[in-house]
């Protein structure tokens, strides 16, 4: 007989009008055969999702990261398992970033232009493993995964995600529940850290929230700045308290890790280790469209399955595809009708085509602010639409609280290139156009050049048809770009749309600005 899972799984199929497209291929047939016999067993691959919080990719030792030794945890997980380089946020904040990854979806898609809940008719990753039998956990995060009957937590803690021990000791504690009850797991642990505020900001006391790191950072350590950012002293005192954060991010990757190995699931469980959920509270970086905002460092173990020490340069991937990856390699159906595709071929050692460029997109920050942008990015083209810029607006979000921008501001009274910089970041232009094979921190915009116009028409042609597409409400803006009454009428009626909808309650350590 069909298990009372496997019951529930199919009925949700029917009366989502999803079988009729299935049942053509002989898939829902498939479903009912195999849900009374052998092959219709509840699936057995474990899943460990760990995600960083505001890491910039670069920050640990395996991306090259400045700091010695600053993550060994990290970089042991890339040497046992797929490292790619080239992984990539769809939108560069938290909750909307952290609902794509469940839903596959773009974000006008899903209903997550900001911090805003899902659609209820969008289907999940977590209600897809909770309909087959597993047993799902959320420790973080669980704020800004709205609304929450969506993402079917049976075990959560949104207060213990900047304290390595206690991760460890649920993470055991959960283990075992899957163990009692004979249940695969999905277990999703997302870290605070290296999300604001920092240790040490306000003192040789300061833990930000959080238990003491195995390391302290210290500003003289740090042999370069990032250099999407300017080398002042203050930048790097600031800095210095955010690889201090990223090393207790470390600490609780392998505290969680450990815990794995002592419980007897480390060999059969797919470890997937995204950091950050998009690039560090930093100007340049999160809340922006730039590469230093949506890169991600994102690494697989599992065992039998990858190459341990393996690296991937041939394929760029998103978060809109870590869902269909996931499903796939747990042996579940997909979820109907997603932007996202699976990249399990490629997690196998397999080369596959069309996965050259990622689209990007930015729409609300908190607060029902709104500052949309769109990009189309390949390894080392990048061309961004400002949408919001028209010369007066101002640019403002979380990544410039703290000590960087105000030092940036400083000296810039002082330093006419720093002044440049500043204003820039401020007011922006409407179109930006980066060659990253010679400018990687993308500083010098060559939207202008004369030579680049044939391949910034190429790309905003192939942007228009991907927002066209998927029925972006700002497709129509971008093609008639001289027509700059369009986006505010646009954003007004955005503003009032979404200002209705339910805001997420806060919870745990997370500050506003996600």
């Amino acid at each position: 007989m069909p298990s009372a899972h496997s019951v529930k799984t199919i009925m949700q199929y029917v009366k989502s009008g999803v079988w009729r497209e299935w049942a053509a291929a002989g898939c829902l047939l498939a479903m009912l055969v195999c849900a009374g016999s052998p092959c219709g067993a509840e699936p057995k691959l474990n899943i460990l999702f760990f995600t960083a919080d505001d890491l910039n990719y670069d920050s640990t030792g395996c991306y090259g990261g400045p700091i010695r030794d600053l993550t060994p945890n990290v970089d042991r997980l890339a040497a046992e398992g797929l490292r790619f380089q080239y992984a990539y946020s769809t939108v560069a904040v938290c909750q909307p970033v952290r609902q794509i990854m469940q839903t596959g979806l773009y974000p006008h898609r899903n209903g997550s232009m900001g911090f805003f809940p899902i659609k209820r008719e969008v289907r999940t990753l977590n209600e897809q493993l909770h309909d087959a039998g597993y047993l799902v956990s959320m420790f973080g995060k669980g704020p800004h995964h709205q609304p929450p009957e969506k993402f079917c937590v049976d075990v959560g803690d949104d207060k213990i995600s900047r304290h390595p021990s206690q991760l460890a000791e649920a993470t055991r504690k959960f283990l075992k529940m899957a163990r009692a009850q004979n249940r695969p797991f999905f277990h999703n642990v997302n870290c605070y850290d290296p999300h604001r505020p920092f240790i040490g900001m306000r003192g040789t006391n300061d833990l930000a929230g959080g238990e003491p790191p195995s390391r302290w950072i210290k500003p003289e350590e740090i042999p370069a700045v990032p250099g999407f950012l300017e080398d002042l002293p203050e930048i790097r005192r600031e800095l210095a308290g955010y690889y201090t954060n990223v090393r207790r991010l470390d600490d609780a990757l392998g505290a969680v890790l450990a815990a794995l190995k002592e419980e007897g699931f480390a060999d059969n469980t797919l470890v997937m280790f995204y950091g950050g959920d998009h690039g560090m509270s930093f100007p340049f970086a999160k809340s922006n469209d730039y590469e230093n905002s949506s890169r991600g460092g994102l690494i697989i173990r599992w065992p039998g399955v990858v190459r341990p020490g393996a690296l991937d340069t041939n394929h760029l991937v998103s978060t809109l595809d870590f869902a269909p990856t996931l499903l796939e390699a747990a042996g579940l159906p997909p979820l109907p009708g997603i932007d996202g595709r699976s990249f399990l071929p490629a997690v196998k050692g397999e080369r596959m085509a069309g996965w050259d460029r990622v689209f990007t997109f930015y729409n609300a920050a908190f607060g029902n602010n709104w500052l949309p942008m769109r990009c189309l990015r390949t390894k080392d083209r990048a061309y961004i639409w400002n949408a919001w810029s028209d010369s007066r607006r101002e640019y403002h979000t979380e990544n410039m609280a703290g000590l960087t921008w105000k030092a940036m501001l400083a000296a810039a009274a002082t330093n006419q290139a720093i002044k440049a910089r500043t204003d820039f970041y401020l007011h922006r232009v409407p179109e930006e156009f980066y060659d990253l094979t010679n400018d990687r921190f993308e500083r010098v915009n060559l939207i202008g050049d004369p030579s680049r116009q044939a391949e910034v028409e190429a790309m905003r042609q192939e942007l228009l048809a991907l927002m066209r597409r998927t029925g972006d409400p700002f497709a129509e803006a971008f093609a008639r770009r001289d027509q700059k009454e369009l986006v505010p009428g646009i954003l007004k009626k955005l503003s009032e749309e979404y200002g209705r909808k339910p805001q997420p309650k806060g919870g745990g350590s997370v500050p506003p600005g996600g």
